[in-house]
């Protein structure tokens, strides 16, 4: 009788695309969720890095097309084209919030200004893609993923997890309580797995692997559960509980005919839909902070605003605190750390907030806020 335990061998992983930010401010949300692999970018990395044409030089011009829009669509752009819209749509990432209209490409950085302008030469080289044509499909843009990444699945849905939410919320005894012995092991694996978590059970490997959002990359020696946040830590535990009260030592896995059947998806009803709250300026990032509201902040607010503008931006954070204040944001993708990161990301709006930002902090405390 073979159990899960915390040990691990190689195995090969599905080829996933880098850990990127949707630099969005937030209103309304489509229905699509969270995940700590983000698929779904054609250049992940064209927020923060210049990219040279030679990168584009084989694509079709519809990706080119694509492409250039991404940059937009990233910073919350929606579009007058119907075919770029419900691409966008598509993508977990995406949060429409500003018409074309109200759009400005001063909320650009320098890396996406750069990026936009090559991939337009890009594109009017090829002849520029029509947008809209009748009969038009999205198979050109499949089929080039397809053939660069190995996977033509380019959003997580909400539906491929148990509790697509488990990093980020408390689950209920009543959220558990109609799960089976096996559907609470998984639950609880989907956690693990989340972290990179290199499985040994070949159920778990083989459920996990079909999975777009999953990327093993931790063995023993460099897996830690301190890796967990609070609510992680909590489900692990209730779910742990919920197994056993349901098969005494926990569910057997790789039982001889095993199946997925009736593993079931609990919380994609419930779609985390990130709004102005979930800010302390949400706007940050596109119009000037004034004296009045920043003055009116405590320490730590001023402190943990000045770090939103940087979290927007994926910043991965060395300070345990803001690790779980942002952690803790549906909104928020770590993935430059400190070592690699540029101010260059941003944008004169977001730059100027910061140093308001900064002066009120260093003016109630010449040290500024502590963060433990």
């Amino acid at each position: 009788m073979k159990r899960e335990k915390l040990s691990f061998r190689p195995h090969l992983v599905p080829l996933c695309a880098l850990v990127m930010i949707a630099a969005a401010l937030l209103v309304t949300k489509p229905q699509t969720a969270r995940a700590d692999n983000v698929y779904g970018y054609l250049l992940p990395e064209s927020s923060y890095t210049y990219l040279d044409a030679s990168v584009v030089s084989s694509w079709p011009a519809q990706v080119v097309c694509y492409a250039k829009n991404e940059i937009y669509a990233r910073n919350g752009r929606q579009f007058v084209s119907t075919e770029l819209q419900n691409w966008f749509n598509m993508q977990y990432w995406y949060t429409p919030i500003y018409t074309p209209t109200q759009f400005s490409d001063s909320m650009l950085n320098v890396y996406e200004t750069a990026n936009v302008r090559m991939l337009s030469d890009r594109e009017a080289a090829l002849g520029m893609y029509a947008l809209d044509t009748p009969g038009y499909s999205y198979n050109v843009v499949y089929q080039y993923l397809s053939s660069t990444t190995g996977t033509t699945q380019y959003y997580v849905n909400p539906y491929t997890y148990i509790f697509y939410d488990s990093n980020t919320r408390l689950l209920t005894e009543s959220d558990v309580a109609g799960l089976t012995a096996q559907e609470a092991c998984f639950a609880k694996n989907e956690i693990y797995a989340r972290r990179g978590y290199i499985f040994v059970s070949t159920e778990l490997s083989d459920y996990f692997n079909a999975k777009n959002w999953y990327w093993g990359t931790v063995d023993s020696s460099g897996f830690s559960p301190s890796v967990f946040n609070s609510y992680e830590v909590a489900n692990v535990e209730l779910l742990q509980r919920r197994e056993n009260e349901l098969s005494p030592g926990g569910y057997v896995l790789d039982q001889p005919g095993y199946s997925y059947q009736n593993i079931g998806a609990y919380s994609s009803g419930n779609i985390i839909q990130a709004t102005q709250s979930d800010y302390i300026f949400y706007d940050s990032a596109v119009r000037s902070l004034t004296d009045a509201e920043v003055s009116s902040l405590s320490l730590q607010m001023i402190c943990y605003a000045k770090n939103e503008i940087y979290a927007r931006r994926g910043y991965i954070f060395q300070s345990q605190e803001l690790r779980d204040y942002f952690g803790s944001k549906s909104w928020y993708y770590p993935k430059v750390p400190a070592s690699a990161f540029s101010d260059q990301v941003f944008n004169s709006i977001e730059i100027a907030n910061i140093a308001l930002l900064k002066k009120y902090e260093y003016s109630i405390n010449p040290n500024g806020y502590q963060l433990y």
